[in-house]
């Protein structure tokens, strides 16, 4: 009896010293979940939907508040698009310019639906930083002779 409460004692010990160890990581989460960061700017949630089309091909420019700066978080992209030739791949370009600086392109081309031959999605965490954001359609491949898609913008507006 005396050897069974000694290891009871001994896996109790055991498991208060590994409790300590391992509890240390999660309570410092914790710890830092409660603290506001205040070097950071304030956040304000931002979302926009673009059309897109082939149609009319150019960029349409996505709005953003006067003396704020864009950090798109979040890019939602679907729609449809058909060429006469044997292929055509879709391409939104997102031209984002920062602090003055020329335009950068980010080039998302969405894929191919698996069931429905010319319709294309495509989700993806980004991070891109704005004072002033547009979007335009491209293609690689076959002329299409329909390209039409929605473009979601995520992300939330921070003071430079």
């Amino acid at each position: 009896m005396k050897n069974r409460l000694l290891t009871l004692a001994g896996a109790l010990a055991l498991v208060a010293v590994l409790g300590k160890f391992y509890a240390q990581p999660v309570m410092a989460q914790v710890r830092a979940a409660l603290v506001q960061d205040v070097d950071q700017p304030a956040r304000a949630p931002f979302q926009a939907v673009v059309p897109v089309n082939i149609n009319n091909f150019t960029n349409t420019l996505v709005p953003i508040p006067t003396g704020k700066r864009l950090v798109v978080d979040f890019v939602s992209l679907d729609g449809a698009s058909q060429s006469s030739g044997a292929y055509t791949q879709p391409i939104i370009i997102v031209n984002s310019s920062v602090a003055g600086n020329p335009n950068a392109a980010f080039y998302i081309a969405p894929a191919q639906s698996t069931i429905a031959a010319g319709q294309f999605y495509q989700m993806q965490p980004v991070t891109i930083y704005a004072d002033s954001l547009s979007v335009g359609p491209a293609y690689a491949g076959f002329t299409p002779n329909f390209m039409s898609f929605n473009v979601v913008i995520s992300g939330h507006l921070i003071t430079p």
